[in-house]
Order: structure tokens, then sequence, then C-alpha cells
């Protein structure tokens, strides 16, 4: 039986594209140390590893593409705990994708991550396909670059050949105002960033569906951009938006906050504490995304939206592959893939401490 890059791997203790990277000769200079470069050459030595060839002409438009192309590009405007996450799921589905397809070597990417130096030439450095982590678009220079794009969020109006990829926030929200409202909370407010329209507007819009059908007012669900105030620091922002909601001036108070992530959530956390309000007897905490580790490791637990982080990342490479293969001809490319999200209860809600009728 021929040896495979799959097994020169289970040899090595690497990924078969690591495998890929060092057998097909590219040197991208990011992902291969030289001691694991070594330590594959000789594996494959070993186990008299032959390349299968495809067959394709040597002069075919195919390979000449190959010869420039050598890993997935990957952005993110802050690389942080939810785009670490979401790499590692990234790397996973590549590697499934290598084992489901039988990829050779002139079809099997690594990921690298990009910088701002890099989106202006993204046609010039070896790029097969663009992964975004951010809903918010690419500058104007990398968007007219002629890869196939994939974004792992959603935007209003994105350029016609981009990809969608993401959870179902609008669902999400209702799923968040139902949980409320069954505990009794009637009056709620949403922290959320201005930078990203789309996804504050479905998850508050997915909330006031949730109100309504409870035929209640959905005004009593207040946004709370935080981003709006000037000058400050974006924990500042958060801080200054919590201390505004619990102003002695104001006659009605939220009983539950609504953040759009874990670190709006931890701020938020912390800043009810310094005002002496205790989650979740007199203030409920919920949140979005259920980043590993992040939402637990908060006290209390963050109640929060799970998106399947895992069902997203092969979703993305996926369609990634497809719109680089030209594999659409028989039927026209999803431009929008929306995904379920589902609902992880903790113990950062309870019931209000007055409950509304």
């Amino acid at each position: 039986m021929a040896v495979t890059l799959k097994d020169i791997a289970e040899k090595t203790g690497v990924s078969p594209s690591v495998v890929s990277t060092v057998l097909s000769g590219r040197d991208n200079g990011t992902f291969v140390s030289e001691n694991t470069r070594q330590k594959v050459l000789q594996v494959a030595q070993m186990l008299n590893y032959t390349p299968v060839r495809s067959g394709r002409p040597r002069g075919s438009r195919r390979l000449r593409r190959q010869r420039t192309e050598h890993f997935i590009g990957v952005w993110d405007a802050e690389y942080g705990l939810v785009s670490a996450t979401m790499v590692q799921a990234l790397q996973t589905a590549l590697r499934k994708h290598a084992e489901l397809n039988g990829a050779e070597a002139e079809d099997d990417f690594g990921l690298r991550l990009l910088t701002a130096e890099d989106l202006p030439r993204l046609d010039a450095i070896g790029v097969m396909g663009l992964i975004l982590l951010t809903p918010a678009l690419l500058p104007r220079e990398a968007a007219i670059a002629t890869i196939p794009c994939v974004m792992v969020g959603e935007v209003d109006q994105p350029p016609r050949d981009l990809v969608q990829v993401h959870g179902d926030n609008f669902s999400a929200g209702r799923q968040i105002a139902d949980y409320l409202w069954s505990l009794g909370h009637r009056r709620i407010v949403f922290i959320a960033p201005g930078a990203y329209p789309r996804v504050t507007r479905q998850r508050f819009q997915g909330m006031q569906a949730g109100w309504l059908a409870h035929q209640a007012d959905p005004n009593l669900i207040q946004p709370a951009q935080y981003d709006s105030i000037k000058m400050l620091s974006e924990r500042e922002q958060i801080q200054r938006t919590v201390q505004n909601l619990f102003s002695p001036e104001l006659a009605e108070r939220p009983s539950a906050i609504v953040c759009y992530d874990e670190n709006v959530a931890a701020i938020t956390a912390q800043t009810l504490s310094e005002m002496g309000k205790r989650v979740p007897t007199e203030v409920s905490l919920i949140g979005f995304n259920d980043t590993p580790r992040a939402a637990e490791s908060l006290i209390p637990s963050l109640t929060t939206v799970s998106f399947p982080i895992n069902d997203l990342a092969d979703c993305a490479i996926e369609q990634l592959y497809l719109m680089h293969n030209g594999d659409v001809a028989d039927e026209p490319l999803k431009r929008d893939i929306t995904l379920p999200a589902s609902l992880v209860l903790r113990t950062s809600c309870a019931s209000p401490p007055h409950r509304n009728s």
C-alpha cells in the first residue's frame, strides 16, 4: 500500500498540511520550523514515500496557479480570544477537509494570519483565499483582490463576491428574550458597540420580537451604544454606560443587561460589583459567543448564546475550496449561510427582586 501524507503525519506528530508544505517544497516561512522540516523529510525517506502525481499536463492553468498560491490567509482587525478560538477550529476543519478529500500536496493549504501590511498585496503574496474573522469590511485596497473570500460574520451590503457564514443572530436575540421573559424581566438593556451594525441590529430585533410575541412593549428593551462616548477607552466607555443605567435621576432601571460578548459582560459585571449591585440577585447578566473558558470563568458564570464554532469553520473552509476549485457551475454558490445558535444556561440570571406581572 502506498505511503500517504497522513501516514507521515502520524509518525511525526504533525498535521497532514504541515507534511504537505514540507514535501511540496513550498517555503512560506510561517508554519514549519527547521527541526520539524528535517523530521518530516527523515520520516518520509524512512517510509520510502513516493509523491502521487495528479496526471495534469505540466503546463495546465491549475498547476501554474498552484506554484504561487501557498496558504489561506486569515484576517482580523484585532486578534483576540474569539479569533484565536476560530483559528483553531479552522485548522481542524482544514485537516478534516484533507482527510475527506484525499488532498494532494498541490491542493493542501495551511493558514497564515495576515497583517495590515499584507492586505494591499493579497494577489502577490501567495494567498489561495481569504477568511475574514471580523464583521467589518476590509480596506478598499484588499477588497479589490481577485482571490476567493469568506467572512465568518455578517454585514450590510457585502461585496458581490463575498460569502458570509454566520450564526443566527436574530434567533439568538429571540432566545434571550424568551428566557428573560420567563424569569419575569420586563425592562432590559442591550449594551453593544456601534461598529457592527448588522450583527447588533439582528440581535436587538430578535429580542424585540420576543417582547412582541408576549404582547409587551418592545421599547422596554433599550439599546446602549457604548462607543458613542468619545475620548475614553473601551473599558471606560462600558463602565460609564453601566453607571448611567443606574443613575439616581432615572425613574426606571433595567432588571437585566444583555451584553454583546464576554468582554463586555466581564467589564459590566465588575462595574456592577463596584456599584454594590449583585449579579444575579439584583441584576441579571447575559451575553453572546460562549467562547471556551471565557463565559465559565466569570463569577457568577455567564449565561450566554453559543454559536457553532466548529460548524462555522467547516462551512467556511468548504465554501473557500468550492470557489477556489470552481466547483459551483451546477449549483449557484450560496452567498449567505446561517447556522443555528443555542442558549447555554449558567448562574448569572435569576428572577428580578420585584417580579413584574
